[in-house]
């Protein structure tokens, strides 16, 4: 009967074929090489610099002024369509919220009228072609404003 610590050929065999694979290199290992890269002295970054300073033929709803109703745009700062009617949302922002959560400390019955009221809650115009958005009203900018009829 062969115990647990006798010696037999297999266990011979086995530690042979077992140094023999520890003791071979599976993988040798190169060097890494990195490229080096300088960085322009600021006079040779200001003469390569290619800032487009030309303007763009793009035209800015900047100067349109965009209430919380749908506005026509002459055209469209993203797919340049012309005479385009834009889309209203309306949704509550972060200023919205905060509001709601001031009224709530002061006097809680009425917190929930800035969830109500248009004035204080952000409007986005929305372009009718591209679906992009075109501007936006934020909350408060036009709460004590009279829209007159030209």
């Amino acid at each position: 009967m062969m115990g647990f610590f006798s010696s037999n050929k297999r266990d011979k065999d086995f530690d042979v074929e077992t140094a023999a694979v520890i003791a071979t290199p599976v993988a040798t290992a190169t060097p890494v090489t990195y490229a080096t890269a300088s960085l322009p002295t600021p006079a040779e970054a200001v003469t390569n610099s290619k800032i487009n300073t030309s303007t763009s033929n793009k035209t800015s709803t900047s100067n349109i002024p965009l209430g919380r109703h749908p506005t026509s745009i002459s055209q469209c700062p993203h797919c340049l369509a012309t005479n385009i009617m834009t889309r209203t949302s309306t949704y509550p922002s972060i200023e919205t919220w905060l509001m709601c959560f001031f009224l709530l400390l002061v006097f809680w019955p009425i917190c929930w009228v800035p969830l109500v009221y248009d004035a204080a809650k952000q409007t986005d115009h929305i372009c009718t072609g591209c679906q992009k958005v075109v501007g936006c009203v934020k909350p408060l900018t036009d709460c004590c404003v009279e829209e007159r009829g030209g």
